[in-house]
């Protein structure tokens, strides 16, 4: 569910909403017997929501790390063959030397800055937020009724 490949139909730990077989006795990711807590078959919307915030989240990140990257790919070649007066001066030498670092920068840039630098910064942006909705599930399921 985490990765979006699970759906939130079938049959899930009653505690962490880990998804497990029907005949699961313990849960093999929390360690929580299913009779203490019956497994559901749903999970909450509140917990589903909060994992689509996450991934959304997540992809906001690494997309606008691979954008600047993008934008850095264009504009560093641009910058280095009209800084360049030998370079300048001839189209065709011109040409040369834009083209493959323009071919290249738009796979290395976005690659590392929204592959790494985007994904690390959005992996811990959203795992704050999807601790503080699970934090306050918990609260909310495991609080005595009023």
């Amino acid at each position: 569910m985490s990765r979006g490949e699970t759906p939130e139909r079938g049959t899930f730990c009653g505690n962490c909403y880990t998804p497990i077989a029907r005949d699961t006795s313990t849960c093999p990711h929390c360690g929580e017997s299913t009779g203490a807590r019956r497994p559901v078959d749903v999970v909450p919307a509140p917990i589903a929501a909060a994992l689509r915030a996450q991934r959304s989240t997540e992809g906001r990140w690494v997309n606008g790390f691979a954008y600047l990257g993008l934008l850095i790919a264009m504009f560093l070649p641009l910058t280095l063959v009209l800084g360049i007066p030998a370079v300048k001066d001839n189209l065709i030498l011109g040409t040369a030397v834009y083209a493959p670092l323009l071919l290249i920068g738009m796979r290395v840039f976005p690659a590392i800055l929204g592959g790494y630098f985007g994904d690390r910064k959005g992996f811990e942006a959203a795992r704050g937020k999807t601790r503080a909705a699970w934090e306050r599930w918990i609260a909310e399921r495991d609080a005595p009724p009023a």
